[in-house]
């Protein structure tokens, strides 16, 4: 056997490793045993990172990973090898014998949408799939003429070659589907409703609409296109259809995705909210796989566990969150997961791109052009206890009011809107033990310190802590006519919103029993300058926050807030300045 150096993975190991037996050959020699098992490590390390079974072209049979060993063996291919190799230095040529085997294990996968009855592993028998006549089967076997007719002895579709009864089988399928299609030799991608080779029909097709396509048009290096009967979609003599300039127009069109992702896509967290926003139309049979076919676009795998609903599109974002700490990830619209309010139930609520952060010059300060990476690194934290804002009566009088202790000392425990001469309001937040988040750590914008506040906080329980500039809602009422609540908030400019739930209204003189909250959750974009990344402003970072700004309506109930779900963005602007005392809150949302 091959000692595998240490750092190195199976297929490098092959290219330098050295056999534990070569000292013991005689000069020149080596014996036929140790060539066949030196082939068939290779052999192994190959399909490991393959498919757990295939479709042989030319028989029709489904072989595994077992069996394949045994067809391989059996092939001239082997013998071949077995029959050059008869040298030490002829063994020693690892890279030769890899190009070899894999050459022959070189499979072709399918990527379809599911229609009707698809056969599934169990309906083919062990004479393989030529055997049946019947049109149920004429997918998979028009496919294995496919692949044989572009050379491949091998294929794949998920209908037939993933054991379903076997919960191990299917975790293990889907948590390597985006490097199995991404280590095909070819993609065949049938489109059953297109029936001529027109850019109209290409955008039409239902192919577009499913959620599993989309990581397999992105996986695939090599694709061919074909229409309902199995003729290719373009008569271009260029093999990979990923090549045709016309083609890759098109799919940018009708998927929204970048060429440049088009031709090679690398998994990765970055850019989240994005990748997300090219799944939003996409449908799945199952709830479930609205999280899972989107897994190997981000590149890590996670649980797989049928029945738990729209919580597997939560543990996605959780884990997104955990990498990225992106906080447009909180920017959406529509139905909350069960699992926290905080989180979407399913790509579908990241309709819109972010809203934007808007930049306007201050004090000769050029627009600064924003990057959440950069942003994320060189942001600062707010540390000091909230100081109190000017007591209203000495703001009517023209005084100055002494700064108010930090205990919180002699507070009544409300939001307090002082009013200037001007009859204009002031946000301040007052702190004592019947606040709703007297438990909250505040972090005032008095002064800019070292750290920024994380966008959010997770933890076990699913409980997420949301720093947020928060405004009490002083009054709510619904008018029928809008289909919409109007709504006014300690120093928010009056907005209204559209949602489904039912919100109990009440004014300024009638007080409601449940406690309301806007919230602008915290984004390191707004205290990034890229042209003064060392040494942003206080005034330049309230000039921003002055800005309208996406918003969401908290309910706070028996010590928790929920996210009201909403219809449409909530846009908000503060009706001043903002002051010094101006602050970040920490809030735990479930």
């Amino acid at each position: 056997m091959f000692r595998i150096p240490d750092g190195q993975s199976s297929v490098e190991s092959f290219y330098t490793a050295r056999s534990d037996e070569d000292d013991d050959l005689l000069p020149g020699s080596v014996g036929e045993e140790q060539v066949k098992q030196a082939i068939r490590d290779i052999a192994h390390s190959i399909l490991r990172d393959m498919p757990l079974r295939l479709l042989n072209t030319d028989d029709g049979k489904i072989y595994s990973r077992t069996a394949l060993i045994t067809k391989f063996e059996e092939s001239p291919t082997f013998r071949s090898i077995v029959t050059l190799t008869t040298t030490r230095s002829a063994l020693k040529q690892k890279k030769y014998i890899f190009e070899v085997v894999k050459n022959f294990f070189a499979y072709t996968m399918l990527s379809h949408r599911w229609e009707g009855d698809e056969p599934c592993f169990r309906d083919i028998p062990l004479a393989g799939v030529y055997t049946l006549s019947t049109s149920r089967f004429d997918k998979v076997r028009n496919l294995c003429d496919k692949a044989r007719s572009c050379g491949f002895r091998w294929t794949w579709i998920d209908t037939c070659c993933i054991d379903q009864r076997s919960s191990a089988e299917v975790q293990k399928s889907i948590s390597s589907m985006f490097s199995w299609y991404r280590g095909s030799a070819l993609t065949i991608i049938y489109l059953s409703d297109v029936l001529e080779s027109s850019d109209q029909a290409l955008l039409l097709s239902e192919w577009f609409r499913r959620g599993w396509t989309l990581q397999e048009l992105l996986a695939a290096k090599v694709i061919r296109l074909y229409k309902k009967d199995w003729t290719p979609f373009s008569q271009s003599t260029t093999f990979n259809h990923k090549n045709i300039a016309e083609i890759l127009v098109a799919l940018e069109s009708v998927t929204g995705i970048q060429k440049s992702y088009l031709k090679f896509y690398s998994p990765s967290v970055e850019h989240p909210r994005m990748k997300l926003r090219w799944a939003r139309h996409r449908v799945t049979k199952e709830k479930e796989d609205e999280a899972y076919c989107l897994m190997g676009i981000f590149g890590f795998t996670m649980s797989v566990t049928y029945g738990e609903g729209d919580h597997a599109f939560s543990r996605l974002l959780m884990e997104i969150m955990k990498r990225t700490g992106d906080a447009t990830l909180l920017d959406w619209i529509g139905q909350p997961s069960t699992l926290n309010s905080c989180l979407p139930s399913s790509p579908k609520c990241f309709r819109d791109t972010p809203f934007a952060i808007m930049e306007m010059c201050f004090g000769g300060l050029p627009r600064p052009v924003l990057s959440f990476a950069l942003a994320a690194k060189l942001v600062y934290v707010f540390k000091r206890a909230t100081r109190r804002a000017r007591d209203s009566s000495r703001l009517q009088n023209g005084t100055t009011c002494p700064e108010p202790s930090v205990d919180g000392s002699g507070d009544d425990g409300a939001v307090h809107i002082a009013r200037s001469t001007s009859g204009q309001s002031i946000f301040s937040l007052r702190r004592s033990t019947s606040f709703p988040f007297e438990d909250s750590e505040i972090m005032p914008l008095a002064k800019l310190l070292e750290k920024p506040p994380r966008p959010y906080i997770l933890n076990p329980e699913i409980h997420i802590t949301v720093p947020c500039f928060v405004h009490e809602v002083l009054s709510l009422f619904f008018t029928p006519v809008s289909g919409s609540y109007h709504c006014r908030a300690d120093g928010i400019q009056p907005f209204s919103l559209v949602t489904t739930e039912r919100l109990q209204t009440f004014t300024t003189d009638h007080q409601s029993s449940f406690r309301y909250l806007l919230a602008r959750t915290w984004d390191p974009r707004l205290s990034y300058d890229s042209s003064h990344v060392s040494h942003i402003t206080i005034p330049l970072l309230r000039q921003r926050l002055k800005n309208q700004f996406f918003a969401i309506l908290l309910e706070h109930r028996h010590g928790r807030f929920r996210r009201v779900s909403t219809k449409e963005r909530i846009v908000a602007e503060l009706e001043l300045f903002p002051l010094q005392t101006y602050g970040v809150r920490f809030l735990h949302l479930q």
